[in-house]
């Protein structure tokens, strides 16, 4: 029997993933790095590498199953890890919104609930996990650039950006990743949008 949780609870469970993973990530951006490309590069590197197994992890828990969160962690650990590569293409656009796309794509068709089984639900989850990558990537980019444009001061983001990401990565990755696990839930096959009420 699976784990059910209202959405509101889902996003606070997202938002608390995206919290700890970005925290992480930043920590182990080696200090010494003060151009903004190369530390959001590595950012995002190490980002792909915690977040991706730690949603895995979270799908294999909801379904109370001990082999499908070893699962979780290891394709989560192998698609971070495509995306680790994928980063040092410095091609910021795929790295913030196209590989998220992928990565939600891949979790998806690859750890499929215990409700979603043949190749129709394979495809079908492949999609919605493209739909809720994009949902991810997008959100994130959106939201921060809005608080870097609106709450930073410019001369700040020069002189101590990595400090600076902080104020804009932290809140902008924890709001992207409660609607994160949400789409992603409904994209393995845990819950349909229409009978989410039960």
């Amino acid at each position: 029997m699976n784990r059910h949780f209202p959405s509101w609870m889902i996003a606070l469970q997202g938002v608390a993933v995206g919290l700890v993973a970005f925290g992480l990530a930043e920590l182990l951006v080696p200090r010494g790095v003060a151009d903004s490309g190369e530390h959001d590069m590595m950012l995002a590197q190490r980002l792909g590498l915690l977040y991706t197994p730690a949603v895995g992890l979270w799908l294999g828990w909801l379904q109370r199953s001990r082999q499908r969160m070893v699962m979780g962690v290891l394709v989560g650990g192998g698609l971070g890890g495509a995306y680790f590569i994928v980063c040092m293409a410095k091609d910021f656009f795929a790295i913030m919104v196209g590989f998220p796309a992928l990565l939600g794509g891949g979790l998806a068709a690859l750890l499929g609930s215990n409700r979603s089984q043949g190749v129709g639900a394979f495809v079908g989850r492949l999609f919605k996990g493209l739909f809720a990558g994009l949902v991810l990537g997008y959100a994130y980019m959106f939201l921060l650039n809005a608080i870097l444009n609106t709450m930073v001061p410019i001369q700040a983001l020069v002189t101590g950006y990595p400090h600076e990401m902080w104020k804009g990565g932290l809140p902008a990755m924890a709001i992207a990743s409660g609607l994160f696990l949400i789409m992603i839930r409904w994209a393995v096959g845990l819950v349909r949008l229409k009978a989410e009420q039960t």
